[in-house]
């Protein structure tokens, strides 16, 4: 029987070092393999293995498991060819050199075994000269996923007695015993050191010098999901296959990986028993929107999220089916991702935000139209779960100060005025120079956006690692013809072009292109052409959260109604307003828009 490696042994420049990252992925060793092989579960901390070997490959189920496993990977000497075998993986590494290696001669990147036995995918670097074959593996696990963050929220981190958590975090101590942190020698000292057990009372390590106090010792009931390798990206609003059974998805050891969760795509719905699974599994299928059915308990899920998954959907309803994977996928996020963990790790008094790791963001609010402001200011004060201030920029009339206070409430503002003839992109600009915080995202006066429109926006950003990011314009409101149009646009992907009143970016991004383009009109397709023309990324996550408003005119986008119709872009179309069930309108915000609008509010 032959191996998915054979072929790369044959050609492999001997001594060779194999490196098992989870154990049982290897399984029988290749027939041309010449050469030692190292489990990572099985390498003491402080390890060094250099054998003088001239090719070493990693070897690793998915791309989560390679980045869990970065910060095992000891020192292993020079080589010259390093490679990366993802049994599970989707698509080959990319891989650009550090300034301080040798230049590479060659990177190959394929697909193993046939479409109908997929074996994975096969990475492999060649370098001119020999390279620190532990820096090169460290580095594909970091350009594993875009944008990767790997500041890690500023907590440091260290693991005695226990495997590192999910994430990607190379610079994480392992210690062989909990007193090891307290060690005076260190330079950098732990925040954290997370134990398999919980401490008892004369394990506690020494206060240290350093940072002035003992590292925190803490027991983690469950271990955050790799939101940025498990998340709702390619989400399918349709399915092609029934409801399965987890098992039959997945067979024997159930372990949940990126093919697993890739499969799962094409079916309505996973059917699991919350109490038989590894509830990291479960978590990987839910922070991917992967619809659960379910049943049994898993008491070390948060309590919310547990009820939300036990809830079920109505999977023959494509709307009800995507508001149910929405919540799961929302809830997965804020209390088990990789932010939300080390978040509830920081150490007390560091005056961590409200909000699961989150960055702030200022929203920039230009209106001409005096009559839509507090419309306008009502969508802002009911955002939640995000950092928020507003930069208000009145462009042509006065606005009343203590009135924008009370409407926002809690959320602090800049209030800018601008003469009637000042350019649209100019008035932009003039916001973005205001803000506070160093992300913006533009929002419309007269769009109805749901509570957590920023939020998801910011957790979109966070798991795509996405230049730009924003919604679609699914749900349009028409208002002469009082009709609801839900588009088919498809979301959770990279795209060229999302809403305009729901795009977030960098200020330094936005600086390095200008600023906004000065411009009277089509100001935001002015900024998606140049982000992309910059090489920059953007990324359109899910339309729930927001309702385009269209009327007659005012606007500078113009578009004629019947072009929101047509039949080639039509999914549904509703008389009346009928947004979805996760704008969450209640009575005060129904009668804003009944008001607005001039007509009764519906539910679909």
């Amino acid at each position: 029987m032959t191996h998915p490696l054979d072929s790369f042994f044959e050609n492999a420049a001997a001594p060779v070092l194999l490196i098992a990252a989870d154990d049982p992925v290897v399984g029988a060793l290749p027939t041309g393999f010449d050469g030692s092989m190292l489990a990572l579960s099985q390498v003491t901390p402080g390890a060094v293995h250099k054998g003088g070997w001239k090719t070493v490959l990693l070897v690793a189920s998915d791309r989560g498991a390679l980045r869990q496993a970065a910060s095992l990977v000891p020192r292993l000497g020079q080589c010259r060819v390093v490679g990366v075998w993802l049994s599970q993986g989707l698509s080959p590494l990319p891989l650009l050199p550090r300034a301080e290696w040798p230049p590479l001669s060659s990177l190959h990147g394929r697909r193993l075994g046939s479409p109908e036995e997929d074996e994975g995918v096969l990475t492999v670097a060649r370098f001119e000269a020999p390279v620190g074959a532990h820096q090169v593996l460290k580095e594909m696990a970091r350009q594993a996923v875009p944008g990767v963050d790997t500041t890690q929220q500023g907590v440091v981190l260290a693991y005695a007695g226990r495997p590192p958590a999910p994430g990607l975090d190379v610079r994480a101590l392992r210690l062989a015993d909990v007193a090891e942190a307290g060690d005076a020698e260190r330079d950098v000292p732990p925040d954290v050191v997370l134990v398999a057990e919980p401490p008892v009372a004369d394990e506690a390590p020494a206060a240290h010098h350093v940072i002035d106090r003992a590292p925190a010792v803490v027991c983690s009931p469950l271990d955050p999901v790799d939101e940025q390798v498990y998340n709702p990206i390619d989400w399918r609003k349709t399915w092609d296959l029934p409801l399965v059974d987890l098992r039959s998805l997945a067979p024997g050891p159930c372990c949940i990986t990126e093919s697993v969760v890739a499969r799962a795509r094409a079916h309505q719905g996973v059917q699991l028993d919350l109490g038989a699974e590894d509830p990291q599994h479960v978590l990987r299928l839910a922070m991917a929107g992967v619809p659960l059915v379910a049943s049994g308990r898993q008491p070390r899920l948060d309590g919310e999220l547990e009820r939300a998954i036990l809830e079920g959907p109505d999977l023959d309803d494509p709307l009800a089916r995507e508001e149910h994977s929405l919540r799961v996928r929302r809830l997965t996020f804020d209390r088990h991702s990789t932010l939300a963990w080390r978040r509830s790790l920081a150490p007390s008094g560091s005056g961590a935000p409200r909000h699961p790791g989150l960055p702030p963001v200022s929203l920039l609010l230009p209106t001409k139209r005096p009559e839509q402001l507090e419309f306008a200011l009502g969508q802002v004060a009911r955002q939640r779960g995000a950092d928020i201030e507003l930069v208000l920029g009145a462009h042509g009339f006065a606005v009343d100060r203590a009135r924008v206070a009370e409407l926002l409430g809690e959320v602090p503002f800049t209030l800018l005025e601008f003469e009637a003839d000042a350019f649209f992109g100019d008035v932009l600009t003039a916001l973005t120079h205001a803000a506070s915080a160093m992300l913006v995202m533009k929002v419309d006066d007269d769009d109805w956006y749901s509570p957590d429109a920023v939020h998801d926006v910011l957790m979109a950003r966070r798991f795509s690692g996405a230049d730009v990011v924003g919604m679609p314009s699914e749900f349009v409101y028409l208002a002469e013809p009082d009709l609801t149009v839900r588009r088919n646009h498809p979301s959770e992907r990279f795209s060229r072009f999302v809403a305009g009143g729901t795009t977030l970016l960098d200020r330094t991004l936005l600086s390095a292109l200008g600023d906004f383009r000065r411009v009277r009109r089509f100001v935001d397709t002015q900024l998606l052409t140049a982000v992309e023309a910059a090489g920059g990324r953007i990324y359109r996550t899910h339309g729930l959260g927001y309702v385009l408003h269209r009327t007659s005119g005012g606007h500078t986008w113009e578009r004629d109604a019947q072009e929101f119709r047509r039949p080639d872009i039509i999914d549904t179309e509703w008389s009346g307003f009928r947004p979805s069930r996760a704008m969450e309108l209640d009575s005060e915000v129904e009668a804003e828009v009944e008001a607005g609008a001039g007509r009764s509010v519906g539910r679909v």
